[in-house]
């Protein structure tokens, strides 16, 4: 599916989820949208299964069968406009905070 050390890439996308949590909660909706769009990117550079994307960004085929991922939907739409709202429709990040982020899927 993933590459020889999957289970070090998982961990490495669940620290992405973890420090979006963390960064949405800070109301730092830019660089929570960098989290996001890195994680998003790794999972379709990887061609992830449906199960592991589900399990990362959720499903919404329908009412009955919503169910939030680690990525959650309805976070992930506030920050984005967030973003809109204060003129910053790209996830761009200074190198510093780029660093910071990319820090937490490096285990350091």
């Amino acid at each position: 599916m993933l590459c020889r050390d999957e289970a070090a890439v998982i961990d490495k996308l669940c620290s992405l989820g973890e420090k979006f949590n963390e960064l949405f909660e800070n109301k730092e909706y830019e660089r929570a949208m960098y989290a996001y769009y890195t994680a998003s990117s790794v999972a379709v550079f990887l061609e992830m299964d449906r199960d592991m994307r589900n399990f990362f960004f959720g499903t919404a085929n329908t009412e009955d069968t919503d169910e939030k991922g680690l990525f959650d939907r309805d976070r992930v739409h506030k920050a984005h406009g967030e973003c809109i709202f204060r003129d910053k429709e790209r996830p761009y990040v200074s190198a510093a905070d780029m660093v910071e982020i990319l820090k937490c899927t490096a285990g350091r």
